[in-house]
């Protein structure tokens, strides 16, 4: 499974998921973009398989990935790297 887009099966773009694109502040709000994009992933890949994917693919360095899985599949919460804006990825998707 070396194929990125067998790895990154789909965005996963729910309310919950574009508010945790930002930095809760108590005192201010939401405060800066925290750089994160959801993905559903396939059931097998590694963090290490969906770091290189989504490297490959949207051209960025990713920061570190978060995995959990659930009913609706194995979700992949990838942090973008310094430098790099998780809305622009996301508007190479068509997401937005």
């Amino acid at each position: 499974m070396t194929d990125p887009f067998d790895i990154i099966l789909m965005p996963w773009i729910t309310e919950k998921t574009l508010e945790a694109r930002r930095v809760s502040d108590p005192d201010i709000g939401f405060l800066q973009n925290n750089n994160r994009i959801e993905f559903i992933v396939h059931r097998d890949a590694t963090k290490a398989q969906i770091k290189m994917a989504v490297e490959e693919l949207f051209e960025v360095k990713v920061a570190k990935v978060n995995t959990r899985i659930t009913i609706t599949g194995k979700h992949a919460s990838v942090r973008l790297a310094e430098g790099y804006d998780a809305e622009e990825a996301a508007l190479k998707l068509g997401a937005f």
